[in-house]
């Protein structure tokens, strides 16, 4: 993944090394790890980032609900 970018923190020339999700309340939600030229390391929300566009391709399943719980 070479994915070019401006730095969160800087505006630098940046790349996007990694795209991951986490769970939330919510559903999951896409992170991206990024690196620049003046060694800034930063993990921030996908939907943060000035031209980083999401790959469709790598989005997960929906999540399934949860079964209600038995113990009442």
């Amino acid at each position: 993944m070479d994915e070019r970018i401006p730095c969160p923190q800087c505006g630098a020339p940046a790349q996007i090394t990694e795209r991951f999700w986490f769970g939330s309340t919510a559903g999951p939600v896409e992170h991206v790890k990024t690196g620049c030229v003046n060694n800034h390391w930063l993990t921030p929300l996908a939907e943060t980032l000035a031209g980083a566009q999401p790959d469709p391709t790598l989005w997960p399943r929906r999540p399934r609900r949860p079964e209600p719980s038995r113990w009442r």
